[in-house]
């Protein structure tokens, strides 16, 4: 095996080595507010109407799930148990259209959220659901 510090990658810009461009990656508290925004997002797309949106939110909240596991094996097996538990549960309720199945495991995963953070002692980290949309994309009619 070759070390990271000695395999290098060219860019425009010049040389970094497998080590550097490791030190650059989001930690776990980066990819945490990439998933806040996309489950705030997919709440408002969802009641919006905007089923599309929604579904896009819910597959990129998968991807970021995956990478957290990766990021952070330490936290590797709740991050899978929330994915199995709260984000296949929503992932369904959005293929079916059931808003008011959504509605229920949507507000589980934000008291699943505040469990996970007791239990890893971050209980001053805690989602809430702004009480509007984001301004940022069109989530659709009904929100």
């Amino acid at each position: 095996m070759i070390g990271g510090s000695r395999v290098v990658a060219t860019t425009p810009h010049g040389e970094l080595t497998v080590d550097e461009i490791a030190a650059m990656q989001p930690g776990l508290a980066t990819l945490m507010d990439l998933l806040a925004r996309r489950y705030w997002t997919m709440y408002y797309a969802a009641h919006g109407g905007n089923w599309e949106l929604a579904d896009y939110e819910h597959r990129e909240s998968m991807k970021l799930l995956a990478t957290m596991q990766k990021v952070r094996p330490k936290y590797a097996d709740d991050l899978r148990t929330f994915e199995q538990e709260i984000f296949r549960p929503l992932g369904v309720a959005l293929t079916n259209r059931d808003i008011g199945a959504f509605e229920a495991v949507y507000h589980e995963g934000i008291r699943a959220s505040d469990r996970y953070h007791d239990k890893w002692q971050k209980a001053y980290i805690r989602f809430r659901l702004p009480n509007r949309p984001p301004d940022f994309l069109d989530v659709g009619d009904g929100a």
